[in-house]
Order: C-alpha cells, then sequence, then structure tokens
C-alpha cells in the first residue's frame, strides 16, 4: 500500500499546485451555489435535492476537466514508461492516481458543505439526510471517476480523454430517462433503466442508503478501472500473444460479473435509513399489528413490467415495504405478485378489485405517447378486500396498508362525528372536506354532526368540527359540555375573522361562539388574523407575462412545536387566514401549543385587507400561537362534580383541512388525523402516519441572514477560494527561487 500512498500523495500535490484546480473549484463552487440558491429560493424548502438534482451535471465536465491529464499527459510525455520501469506496477499506478484524483474531486464535494451549514441560519435540514446525501455524492464520484481515468488511459491527448469521458458520463446520466428508452422493449427499457446513473443517485438522496445503489457505484468504478487496467497492460504484451488473450478474457469476465451483479441485484437486501423518524422502515405499531394477526393476510401487488423509469423506482419502494411487511408477519403474511398484461386472470382479478390500468405520458423521441400500466395494491383477509388501486407516492403508503390490514382484522370501528359550520363564504366556494372523510373513514366509523342535533351518540369519541358560529344557544352548550364532561373530546377548528361575503379582498372581525365552551379550558381564539413576514407560502398574482410568485404572509407556513405525538413528526403545516389562541387563563400543565409562528409575525384585528400585493406592519412581530391542545388530566384532572373533562385540540383556520388546501399540503390531512388519534386515544397510529418525507420550510429571520447565506456561497466561497489559490502559488513560487545549497553546507551572510 505503501507505492499507492505515495502516488496518491504526489497526484493530490501535482493538482493543488497548479492554477488549473483553482479554476475549476472556483467555477465549481460559484455555479454550484447559484444553482442551488435559485432553486431553494423557488422551492422555499430546507433541503439539499436542488444541490443535489444539479450535481451529476455539474460532475459531467468537472470530472473529466480533473481525470483527463491523469494518464494520458504522462503517456504523452513518455514519463510512463520511466514510472513504470521503477519497483511499481501497473496496478499500483492505476490505483494511486485514482485515489490521488478521488481525493481532489471530494475536496470539491467538500467545499459545497457550506451550503447546509448557511441553511442553519435559517431552518436546518436533517442531519441525517444530509449524511446520507453527501455519502451518495461521494460514491457517485467514485463511478464517474473511475469513468475518467479510464479514458485518460486509451490516448495520449488530454482533450481527446476529456471529450471521451464526458461522452461516457453522459450516456451513464441519461440512460434510463424516458426520451432514449420509449421504443425499446419492456424487458430492454427496464435493464437500460437499472444501468443508468440517476436512478440510483436520486435513490440515496431521499436519505436512504441502500445496498443495491452503493453497489452499483462501487462496480462502475471498479468496472472502468478494469478497462484502464487492461488499457495500460496492453502497451507492453505482444498484440497477438497468449498474455494478452488472457487478460482480454479476465477483462470481459470481471465487465460482464459487474453487469450482471447490478442487473440481477435486485434481490439484494440491506440499508440504513438516515431519515427523521426512520421514515423508510417499518414503524412499532406496524410491527406489532402483523406479529398478532389472527389468520393468514394475503397482498397482492398488481403491477407491470413496462413502468416508466420513475414509477419503476417507486415500486421497488413498494416492493421493499411488502416485504418488510412479510417479514414482520412471521408466516401470516403472504405476498403475491400479479401481472395483469400477462396473466388474463389476474387481469380479470384486477377489474373486479377495481384496480385500473393507468396512462402514462412517456416523452418520446419526437412525440409524446401513453402508455397503461399498474401499480395496485389488494388486501384479502377472510371474506374482506380492501384495496389501493393506484400507488402515487410511498410516504403515506404504511399508514393505508396497516390502517387497512387494522380494520379488516378488527371488526370494530371507533366511532367520530365529523361536522361543517358554513357561511356565505364557505357557500360560496363549496367547500368540502370530502378528503378528511375519506381518509378517517379507514380507522373509524365516521358520522356528521350539526349544532342542531338533539342528543351526541354515547358511541362517539370525538367530535371535529370546522367553522365557527357566532354563539352557541344554551342547549347546544349543555349537550357539548355534557358530552367533554363525560370524557369526549373536541377538535376545533376556526378563526376569528369573516371573509367579506361579496367577494371583496377584506376581512372583518367576528364573534366566535366556541370561546364559550372553551373557557374552562383556559383557551380561546381571538378575532384577528396573523401574518408571518418570513414563514409563508407563495401565491401567483397576475403580471404582464402570465404570472409571478409572491410570498403571502396571511397564508401561513405554521411551524410545529414537535412536544405532541400530534405534531412530532411534522415540520409545518399551511394555515389559511389564522386566528391566533389566547392561552393566559389556562391552568399550568395543562396547555401544550403545536403550531406557532415564526418571530417575524403579527396580528391585525377588526378590518384586514388580504390582498398579495398589500404592504405589512413591522412593528410588534414575534411568535404567534396559532394551534394547541388542552388536557386537563396532565394537571391532575378535573375532579369538580366528580367528573373528568375531555381533552380539546383547537387550530385557528377553519379551511386547512378541507379539500382546497389539503390537495397541495397533505401534512394538514396528517396534522388532524393525527388530533383525532390522540383525542381518541389511538395513538399507535400516530407514527405511522407521520412519517412526513417532505423537507421543513426554509425560514430566515431576517432578509440579511437570507442574503448573507446566499452570496456568502457563491461569491464569498469562490472569493476564499482564489485567494487561497494566490498564496499556495505565490509560496510555491518562492520556494522555486530558492538557492540550492547542500545540506550541511553554512549559510553565507
Amino acid at each position: 500500500m505503501s507505492p499507492i500512498r505515495t502516488i496518491a500523495r504526489r497526484e493530490l500535490k501535482a493538482l493543488v499546485d497548479q492554477p488549473t484546480a483553482y479554476i475549476l473549484l472556483v467555477v465549481f463552487t460559484a455555479v454550484n451555489g447559484f444553482l442551488t440558491f435559485r432553486q431553494l429560493e423557488l422551492y422555499n424548502v430546507a433541503s439539499l435535492r436542488p444541490m443535489l438534482d444539479f450535481l451529476p451535471w455539474l460532475l459531467l465536465f468537472l470530472v473529466p476537466a480533473v481525470t483527463m491529464r491523469a494518464l494520458a499527459e504522462d503517456a504523452r510525455a513518455g514519463t510512463l514508461e520511466v514510472v513504470l520501469a521503477q519497483p511499481i506496477s501497473e496496478l499500483e499506478l492505476l490505483l494511486g492516481k485514482y485515489v490521488g484524483l478521488v481525493l481532489f474531486l471530494w475536496l470539491a464535494l467538500a467545499l459545497t458543505l457550506a451550503i447546509p451549514l448557511s441553511l442553519t441560519l435559517g431552518t436546518a435540514p436533517p442531519l441525517g439526510i444530509v449524511v446520507a446525501q453527501y455519502i451518495g455524492a461521494a460514491l457517485l464520484i467514485l463511478g464517474l471517476a473511475g469513468v475518467g481515468v479510464w479514458a485518460s488511459s486509451v490516448t495520449r491527448n488530454q482533450i481527446t480523454a476529456f471529450i471521451l469521458a464526458v461522452a461516457v458520463m453522459f450516456l451513464l446520466i441519461l440512460v434510463g430517462l424516458d426520451p432514449l428508452i420509449v421504443g425499446l422493449p419492456a424487458q430492454l427499457g427496464a435493464i437500460a433503466a437499472s444501468l443508468g446513473v440517476l436512478s440510483h443517485f436520486s435513490g440515496i438522496n431521499r436519505g436512504v442508503i441502500d445496498l443495491r445503489d452503493a453497489i452499483y457505484f462501487l462496480t462502475l468504478a471498479a468496472l472502468f478501472l478494469v478497462f484502464a487496467y487492461f488499457a495500460l497492460l496492453s502497451r507492453k504484451l505482444t498484440p497477438q500473444g497468449e498474455a494478452l488473450k488472457r487478460l482480454r478474457f479476465g477483462t470481459a469476465l470481471l465487465a460482464a460479473g459487474t453487469v450482471v451483479v447490478n442487473l440481477f441485484g435486485r434481490q439484494i437486501g440491506g440499508r440504513i435509513d438516515l431519515t427523521p423518524g426512520r421514515a423508510f422502515t417499518l414503524s412499532r405499531a406496524t410491527r406489532q399489528l402483523m406479529a398478532t394477526l389472527p389468520d393468514l393476510v394475503t397482498i397482492k401487488l398488481f403491477t407491470t413490467a413496462a413502468l416508466p423509469p420513475e414509477v419503476a423506482f417507486l415500486k421497488r419502494d413498494v416492493d421493499d415495504l411488502l416485504r418488510d411487511y412479510r417479514a414482520a408477519g412471521r408466516g401470516k403474511v403472504k405476498l403475491v405478485f400479479v401481472d395483469p398484461q400477462a396473466d388474463t386472470a389476474g387481469l380479470r382479478e384486477a377489474r373486479s378489485l377495481g384496480i385500473p390500468a393507468v396512462q402514462f405520458n412517456v416523452l418520446g423521441r419526437s412525440e409524446l405517447q401513453v402508455k397503461e400500466g399498474y401499480l395496485g395494491i389488494a388486501i384479502r383477509y377472510a371474506d374482506g378486500v380492501k384495496t389501493v388501486p393506484f400507488v402515487q407516492q410511498s410516504n403515506d403508503l404504511e399508514y393505508r396498508l396497516t390502517s387497512d390490514i387494522r380494520s379488516l382484522t378488527h371488526a370494530d370501528k371507533p366511532a367520530i362525528a365529523l361536522g361543517e359550520i358554513s357561511d356565505p363564504v364557505s357557500m360560496r366556494g363549496q367547500r368540502s372536506f370530502s378528503g378528511l372523510r375519506e381518509q378517517l373513514e379507514r380507522t373509524y366509523a365516521v358520522r356528521s354532526f350539526t349544532l342542531t342535533d338533539t342528543a351526541i351518540a354515547d358511541s362517539v369519541r370525538v367530535i371535529a368540527v370546522a367553522g365557527a358560529p357566532d354563539s352557541l344557544t344554551r342547549p347546544q352548550l349543555a349537550r357539548l359540555r355534557g358530552f367533554l364532561d363525560r370524557g369526549g373530546s373536541l377538535l376545533v377548528m376556526a378563526g376569528g375573522m369573516q371573509l367579506s361575503a361579496q367577494g371583496q379582498p377584506f376581512a372583518t372581525s367576528r364573534l366566535v361562539g366556541w370561546n364559550e365552551l372553551l373557557a374552562p379550558y383556559g383557551l380561546s381564539i381571538r378575532s384577528n388574523m396573523v401574518y408571518d413576514l418570513a414563514s409563508n407560502v407563495q401565491v401567483g398574482i397576475p403580471a404582464q407575462f402570465g404570472q409571478v410568485l409572491v410570498p403571502y404572509p396571511l397564508w401561513l407556513r405554521a411551524i410545529s412545536t414537535k412536544a405532541s405525538p400530534v405534531n412530532a413528526d411534522l415540520d409545518a403545516t399551511l394555515l389559511p387566514w389564522a386566528s391566533q389562541l389566547d392561552t393566559t387563563h389556562a391552568p399550568r400543565g395543562t396547555v401544550t401549543p403545536l403550531l406557532v409562528t415564526s418571530r417575524a409575525a403579527g396580528a391585525q384585528e377588526t378590518m384586514v385587507m388580504i390582498d398579495p400585493a398589500r404592504e405589512f406592519a413591522r412593528d410588534s412581530l414575534r411568535s404567534r400561537l396559532v394551534a394547541a391542545l388542552a388536557n386537563p388530566l396532565a394537571a391532575g384532572g378535573d375532579t369538580a362534580k366528580g367528573r373528568a373533562r375531555g381533552r380539546v385540540v383547537v387550530v385557528g383556520s377553519s379551511d386547512f383541512a378541507s379539500d382546497r388546501y389539503a390537495r397541495n399540503a397533505p401534512e394538514n390531512l396528517v396534522f388532524v388525523a393525527n388530533a383525532i388519534d390522540w383525542l381518541a386515544q389511538d395513538e399507535a397510529l400516530i407514527g405511522i402516519r407521520s412519517k412526513n418525507r417532505a423537507p421543513p420550510p426554509l425560514v430566515f429571520t431576517s432578509a440579511t441572514l437570507r442574503s448573507a447565506a446566499r452570496y456568502g456561497n457563491f461569491i464569498g466561497v469562490p472569493a476564499l477560494l482564489v485567494v487561497a489559490g494566490i498564496l499556495r502559488l505565490w509560496r510555491r513560487r518562492q520556494t522555486t527561487r530558492r538557492t540550492y545549497r547542500p545540506l550541511g553546507q553554512p549559510a553565507v551572510a
């Protein structure tokens, strides 16, 4: 290993002593920082995915530029033969140069750590995901550097080596994309997709280090290093000699082995889940349910071979999840794979279960093509069947499967009531909560609730209601207090401002009838509207050429406190036109904040203009409470009259769980479903559903910090590199100008 280490050190030193290396580093960090923060400001998320989306394309030029001189320059100058004449083998020379080049490229990657560090000025991205993403980037560099070293070994011209490396890397990056495989047969298209770089790189970027992805990059590097080794040895072997033939055969055998491992190694297991809450690992509740199944559960996956690449890798996540279910079932979960397009009986069964063929728009070479495929799931237990017609994402799949299995294996469902108090604005906008009702019906028997109900059934555990009455009549108040006093729980989603019924851009204060019911808890909903200048969402407003996106402070990205099982794994929710909660009269220890604004939030009363283009006051800015729970038992319980009041969750927005907002903010439904599970004392499902894989919103407390993070990366870091390069080259120049003096000779004055 000593020659390899020596060569690697020499190669790295030769790179950092050249002005070209600093030029490459400056360009790479500047372009990377600019593109990353441009996307971060567009999507407003604390994630490195924007950087990693561009990284393969930046490495497409950086890696060949770094590796093109590795062997080509030595071959052109004739020093390659001189080096190999020393007691150094071709393998040691090759590995030494490869290690030196990889270390330099990893140094370039390490310089991008300034981006996640600068994001901590606002919202820090999850550490586990960042670690996995950088491991994935380092593996990507390992694979592409092997390609670059091979290209440098087959030619004596650096420019030719650069062009050849770019061409091969470009092919590896593009392999598996729709425009290239649209005309291929299904099996051949699947093979092409599995050999592509981007598909494996995107798998690690989510925060899970899959052994199959790691093997792909390691074998990619090994394959091209074998090719480079063949190129080096073939220089000194007889063209038609037996040694060269054996070398060719061995090289072909190793190349075939690496390809076979990647094509047929799909059953290789093993992964490290570094996501918050281990989002890609079965939760404890699921494992416990699977371990206690009373009888056999059959899970059928209806899927086709010819799926677009993005859906094919979603299928890989689904396959992994279903195999985890089978392992957790300990013999009581049977997993069946059915291809309806290849099996007539499977096609009939899919149609009978309501699992349709879904059309995919695939961009071809010259046209947009439409293909059909299946990716549905059916769960059967005894005579009952539950289906997922098409898996669109894997984020909530574990919750859907576990709740369906639980529903099939446990006949009795707890009862809850869901109600809505309409006003002229909600009626005109046809406000609907069908998405929320559909999700709740998976676990609960959902009944309707209105304030005019003469009685509340004893079986109802939770009442969830959206909207605010101006007041409650004495009979209504008595019924609801009786429900709470017997241990029932309440979810209130209501605001203290009323939008204009005529559609004008303003809202006015209103009375909130719930406050009289919530008074014993020390909670109330204020008649104001909260705005947040830092943590909000963007909306489109008309412009001269279409629309432009602008921040809308009245639509809050309310930040989760993570202080309760309700929001422990949530980062934020969207709250439109929300009101502040008042807890000044709450008994100590009974109220837990759930959602708050950033410190750049204010509140306005009486009349509020809701135009996105308006200006907002910047005085009296502070964090505001917009959602909370109250649990009287947390402070020893309410022993008045010998009864304990039920638990309550209050959210200062009437519309946030409606279909209009939940469609673009699914975390809103997660929050509501978690709250109902907690209120119904069914907290086992909370840990499953709350596996939110969406990145947290990026919130800077001031524009100064945002600018410092942005310009510090694509101007500050490159400027520091320029200074470091000048100092390094100046020092090297001073060293070369020194007069040679043998050791032991005294200096001359």
